[in-house]
């Protein structure tokens, strides 16, 4: 099997989706592709990690893995050949600026690279604290200087929303709006349709009234007072008025006068369907004006502004083909997971770089693009996701398709029941095969009003027969019945693991730290006794703590060393690197509850209860489906998007009863309800194929989530005792505990200053630093933006003579002769260095052109020159080892107040 450079797996779940993403990145490797130059892309950052990590574990492991013969096939090389080369592949990729991350995190990258173009600072952020509060005053505000208030009022009235769902339509028009280009929206007057059918209906009464056997609800029918009562009447979307008390004095010009009162009914909802879009269409471009206020102020952008700004640098500047130039020579390989997952905009921003390298022209002769996805796991349309694009990408770009079929994951009756299951639901279905070695198994449907007696009795079951019960999963329709779940499950004394119980803040010694942390700031005694009943203590005095004159993670790591909070706890490790992020204690006590940081997962213990949606990508030994508790509400989209393949072709506004006299609405109508059908069968296959060996649905009698599949009570297979060995985990002497902290080259340089008790000289050394990563070449021309970017970052805290400082040091320093000499290669700038389990940022390492490296590490002061040497050596040994390469050589650089000293180690 050669190498195909342009490929996609159509992989079903459980099918080898990891597997064949690593096997296809290490070939790219084993080939002789530069680790910089494949950008893998993911939709979390759980993804990325795993895949570096199954990366390194692999190569690691080579001879014993079974990628190993994977790889052979696919470089036409031998397994020997692979064996031989294993350790240098290893050393290349840890050494390499990966580009293993998520979707979002590259576009962060572009948007950084050219934050310019948009009027942005590069250091923006894209945390959401008070986003959303923030972005709806600014909003509001512009509303009103913009004189649209009578406009905003008249959207929320006419369409019987409030303020806040027309925000989330407005938000959902922003992401859509280039999507929709194409197509105009006018103001129309809807009385000329009104009155047109108000005569029609006159017409009609008169027949009526005419007819001597016209009985008094039929007369009754036709007594309209006005449009809007004409438009509530079921008559009026007959298709004939040949029916009914009309029959009796039916005509054939009756159904022309009703022809004519639909086709008014019709003309009115598509006028009204205008004004509306014309009005939220002028709301959007104040709500994007209001966005652009928020980042050019604030530097704060959401996920969705990222993309948005990027797809509009990349394709609405002249010199677009420049920008993807600049991006297209550090990106020769492409690989994309979970690719039905994403959205048709994503899709337009790296469109232009898939077709450069499937085009293999220029410097893509040896480029490749590979891509996987399951079209039957695509559940995220509300997120913009079109299941079309798969097979869209894979004609536009020729791409070659081969399917995985092989289940790793399932047992026998599990696979088997899935396949059975959808195989006539879901369009184009391909059952899956079983595995030789999975002939076991275990499938039950039960049928149970009492939904929350049932899965209670169905975990007790299992924990009975001997399973662990972090292996046991229940998977629910909405966070509501998630609660509900869990609160039957702890009445019965069972512990319960959910999305809210796995977050970091809410583990009991962080929220112990959160309320020291409290009464620091508030001085209220109420967080006094709340900090010593969490950590389970006799109420004492607190001292008081200045957060002007000491760093926050270091109150924090003193609270910890006080009373004695560290025992192994693994979530105030967490706790410390989270709080490390915090400029302030405002910005901790004010937003941590959106700190979306999960906690150690290897000290929370429980049936994991969660929604179908937040299943995706997980699996578990059992896994219990339950019914919705109670029965779904109707679709309460306003709009609905009509597309053909993957383009918008056209939106509607959706209107009760329309679809029975407008065609065109009707059609859409229809094939959204059919991707909501689509969707609901995705959710199932999901939610069904996350089971290992065993799987339990607990369904309603009427109303069931599960009435598409006609599921019908009974068992499949056996369910045996679940007991397994528990692995014997290798005892390790206890180390002592040493409150160290080692995180990037500015922390530590924060560190080392605050012996000198010295705010200002930490601020600083923390701008000086900055400034020169933000150095694009260590020139005087490169200086004045790097000193911008330093001063709107570290401007609050720092005197103009402090600034004029750090501009006269960083100009020494680009004009001393020795360090110029010195950083004349290939520079990388804040460069992460992992070795013996530490990671470490140097502040600048040289990769000179005979293959020797240089590493110099930036110091303001003279202070701790012990130290300094110290940790170079470190830096020195870790690169020799990574790299093999024993020419190594570090230097202390010393950008001192009347001059640059540079110390080799």
């Amino acid at each position: 099997m050669a190498f195909v450079n342009n490929l996609a797996y159509e992989a079903s779940a459980g099918s080898g989706k990891t597997f064949m993403l690593v096997v296809r990145y290490l070939s790219l490797l084993f080939k002789g592709a530069d680790a910089s130059k494949i950008l893998a892309l993911t939709f979390t950052n759980k993804a990325a990690r795993e895949m570096s990590e199954r990366i390194v574990e692999t190569l690691e492991e080579l001879p014993e893995r079974g990628e190993l013969a994977e790889i052979a096939k696919e470089c036409e090389m031998s397994e020997a050949e692979l064996l031989a080369r294993r350790k240098k592949i290893l050393a290349e990729f840890l050494n390499a600026n990966t580009k293993i991350m998520t979707i979002d995190s590259f576009f962060t990258q572009i948007l950084r690279k050219f934050s310019l173009y948009a009027s942005l600072m590069p250091d923006f952020t894209t945390a959401s604290e008070q986003h959303e509060v923030k972005l709806m005053s600014r909003f509001l505000k512009e509303v009103s200087v913009a004189n649209k208030r009578s406009t905003l009022i008249n959207l929320s009235l006419e369409s019987k929303k409030r303020v806040s769902d027309i925000f989330r339509l407005l938000d959902e028009f922003y992401l859509k709006k280039e999507e929709f280009a194409h197509l105009s929206f006018a103001k129309k007057s809807t009385q000329e349709f009104e009155d047109e059918a108000m005569a029609a209906l006159g017409a009609l009464q008169g027949i009526i009234r005419n007819c001597k056997g016209a009985s008094k609800t039929l007369l009754n029918a036709v007594d309209v007072a006005d449009f809007t009562e004409l438009k509530s009447k079921t008559w009026v979307y007959k298709e004939t008025l040949e029916y009914w008390v009309f029959k009796k004095c039916f005509t054939p010009e009756m159904d022309v006068h009703l022809l004519t009162i639909q086709n008014a009914v019709k003309g009115y909802d598509r006028a009204k369907e205008q004004n509306f879009f014309h009005a939220l269409n002028e709301l959007v471009d104040i709500y994007k004006k209001a966005k652009k206020a928020l980042y050019v102020d604030e530097s704060e952008l959401s996920f969705s502004d990222v993309t948005l700004l990027v797809y509009e640098i990349l394709h609405r500047l002249n010199d677009s083909e420049f920008l993807y130039f600049r991006l297209d020579a550090t990106i020769e390989h492409m690989l994309l997971d979970e690719f039905q997952d994403t959205s048709i905009l994503q899709y337009e921003i790296l469109k232009p770089l898939i077709q450069e390298i499937t085009s293999g022209q220029g410097v893509f002769d040896e480029g490749s693009f590979f891509f996987v996805g399951d079209v039957k796991q695509s559940i995220y349309r509300f997120r913009g996701g079109v299941s079309a694009l798969f097979g869209e990408v894979a004609r536009e770009n020729a791409t070659e398709v081969k399917k995985l079929l092989t289940n790793y994951r399932s047992q026998k009756e599990v696979i088997e029941f899935v396949n059975a299951t959808f195989l006539s639901k879901i369009k184009n279905y391909t059952p899956q095969l079983v595995r030789e070695e999975a002939q076991g198994g275990y499938v039950q449907i039960r049928t149970n009003d009492a939904l929350l007696e049932e899965v209670v009795e169905q975990v007790e079951r299992f924990i009975s027969l001997g399973a662990d019960v972090n292996e046991i999963a229940i998977l629910c329709a909405t966070n509501g019945d998630g609660q509900e779940i869990k609160n039957s499950l702890e009445a019965a004394n069972i512990e319960v693991v959910t999305e809210t119980t796995t977050k970091l803040i809410n583990q009991r010694s962080v929220k112990a730290v959160l309320e020291y942390l409290k009464y620091l700031y508030f001085r209220e005694d109420i967080y006094r006794h709340n900090f010593f009943a969490l950590i389970e203590r006799e109420v004492a005095p607190i001292r008081y703590v200045d957060f002007n004159a000491v760093k926050l993670v270091d109150v924090v790591k003193r609270c910890i060393d006080e009373y004695a909070l560290f025992s192994d706890d693994f979530h105030l490790i967490r706790f410390l690197n989270a709080v490390a992020s915090y400029s302030d204690i405002e910005a901790l006590l004010f937003e941590y509850e959106r700190l979306d940081m999960a906690a150690a997962s290897a000290d929370i213990s429980g049936v994991r209860v969660l929604t179908i949606h937040k299943s995706k990508g997980l699996e578990y030994e059992h896994v219990i489906v339950l019914d919705r508790l109670k029965k779904a509400p109707p679709s309460r989209d306003a709009i609905i998007y009509n597309y053909e393949g993957i383009k918008l072709h056209n939106l509607f506004l959706r209107t009760a009863n329309r679809e029975l006299i407008d065609h065109d609405y009707a059609y859409a109508l229809a094939k959204e309800k059919e991707l909501a059908r689509e969707d609901t069968l995705n959710a199932l296959y999901v939610a069904f194929t996350r089971a290992r060996e065993n799987l339990i649905i607990i369904q309603k009698e009427k109303d069931s989530a599960f009435e598409l599949l006609d599921l019908h009570d009974g068992e499949f297979g056996r369910l045996t005792s679940l007991k397994k060995e528990k692995k014997v985990l290798k005892v390790h002497k206890k180390l002592p505990f040493e409150n160290l902290y080692y995180g990037t080259q500015s922390d530590l340089l924060a560190l080392e200053n605050e012996g000198e008790d010295d705010l200002r000289a930490i601020n600083f050394g923390l701008a000086l630093h900055y400034t020169l990563e933000m150095m694009e070449s260590f020139t005087l021309e490169a200086m004045p933006n790097a000193v911008d970017m330093m001063r709107n970052k570290y401007g609050f805290a720092l005197s103009d003579a402090e600034i004029t400082e750090i501009e006269k040091r960083v100009k020494n320093l680009v004009q001393h002769e020795q360090f110029l000499a010195l950083s004349n290669g290939e520079i990388f700038k804040e460069k992460a260095l992992r070795f013996k389990n530490n990671l470490r940022y140097l502040d600048l390492l040289v990769k000179n052109e005979d293959g020797s490296y240089t590493i110099i590490d930036y110091k303001s002061s003279l202070n701790f020159s012990d130290k300094h040497l110290t940790q170079v050596r470190y830096y020195v040994n870790a690169v020799k080892a990574i790299t093999g390469e024993q020419r190594v050589s570090g230097h202390l650089c010393y950008l001192l107040e009347d001059g640059v000293r540079l110390v080799q180690v």
